[in-house]
């Protein structure tokens, strides 16, 4: 299960985009700090390709993958000031970032109109991270500095940490640095904020993709980091509908899959994850594993006996499954195959795992 922490600066939509993903219904305010905790939610996965296939398999039970959210206060925007700083240490425990952008205009709130511009927020929000990973591993840099001097083992970690921290003052997240497999060793501890995985998300007016802002955005946040654009308030609304009246408003206004998909398919690409499935007459699942994971690791997944006493794995994709009539149908017309431990696992698989404890 992934778990991605949601920040912006005040009035952006942060918790109506939590709302639209949870299908909650955390309270929103005009103005910040106006709650002392963070919302924390679960987001369902779609995958109507799961969904399929339990009406086929006539299970007793569908079991969609999950994402936990933590909606955090507004960050001030001032060095880390107000609340956002209490909360830096929750964000830190989370494994990837989604920051939300204003671009949209508000009448009930004239005043934030002045900071509707996403570049801006996107920059002002890439520092406050940067200088909240200073902080901590000039401190770090340090403790680490005068322990190296008794224990000459200590050496590297400190000489890691010390790079990073002048690569941090220098107002640049980590993500934009080179760091050998010992050096990210090294900050593992620490949780940078700025190693995060991030998706920028441009919080549009209802009707707008904003695809020129979101380009924008692009241009001025590291490489590698995802942006989208999407309208939260409208998705909000979506949420709290019947599945089928939620797909006919998306599809009505030209929305496609919504705001939960789209958000999935990024978190998916920046923690570099895919889904497989397990299924039958009892419970269709899905799980979800890194991308590059051996067979073994993904039996892993589903109990940790099956990776321990792993013998081999059948496996076939679940298109084929769904385009066979089920797994029974697809393993007797001789489409199911047995793959061993080298096996990596790909988007999409349905894997039977054979054991033995």
């Amino acid at each position: 299960m992934a778990r991605v922490g949601i920040l912006g600066l005040p009035n952006v939509g942060k918790t109506t985009l939590f709302n639209a993903l949870t299908s909650l219904s955390a309270l929103t305010a005009a103005h910040p700090f106006s709650t002392t905790e963070p919302n924390v939610g679960v987001a369902k996965v779609p995958d109507d390709r799961l969904d399929r296939m339990s009406q086929l398999e006539d299970s007793d039970k569908t079991t969609h993958a999950t994402i936990d959210l933590l909606d955090l206060p507004a960050m001030a925007g001032s060095s880390g000031s107000g609340f956002g700083a209490q909360f830096f240490g929750r964000l830190r425990e989370m494994e990837a970032l989604a920051v939300v952008l204003r671009a949209f205009h508000d009448d009930a709130v004239p005043d934030a109109d002045s900071g509707v511009d996403p570049v801006t927020q996107a920059e002002t929000l890439l520092l406050e991270l940067t200088l909240a990973d200073a902080e901590v591993f000039s401190r770090r840099a340090l403790k680490a500095g005068k322990e190296s001097m008794s224990d000459a083992s200590l050496k590297p970690v400190a000489a890691a940490i010390a790079r990073a921290a002048a690569h941090l003052e220098e107002g640049l997240p980590l993500r934009v640095g080179t760091w050998t497999d010992q050096e990210r060793a090294a900050f593992r501890d620490l949780a940078p904020l700025t190693m995060k995985p991030a998706v920028w998300v441009v919080n549009v007016d209802e009707g707008s993709t904003a695809s020129e802002g979101a380009a924008m955005v692009g241009a001025v946040v590291p490489d590698g980091d995802l942006v989208v654009a999407l309208s939260a308030r409208i998705e909000e609304e979506a949420a709290q509908l019947d599945p089928q009246d939620r797909i006919e408003l998306l599809d009505g206004l030209g929305l496609g899959e919504g705001a939960l998909a789209t958000m999935v398919r990024a978190i998916y690409t920046a923690l570099g994850l895919l889904s497989f499935f397990t299924v039958g007459p009892k419970e269709s699942r899905a799980w979800t594993v890194r991308a590059g994971a051996p067979a073994p690791e993904a039996a892993g997944k589903i109990h940790s006996d099956l990776e321990r006493g792993f013998i081999r794995a059948e496996v076939l994709p679940i298109d084929a499954v769904i385009d066979a009539g089920g797994w029974d149908p697809a393993k007797a017309a001789g489409l199911v195959r047995l793959e061993g431990k080298d096996y990596v696992v790909a988007e999409g698989d349905v894997i039977v795992v054979r054991f033995s404890v």
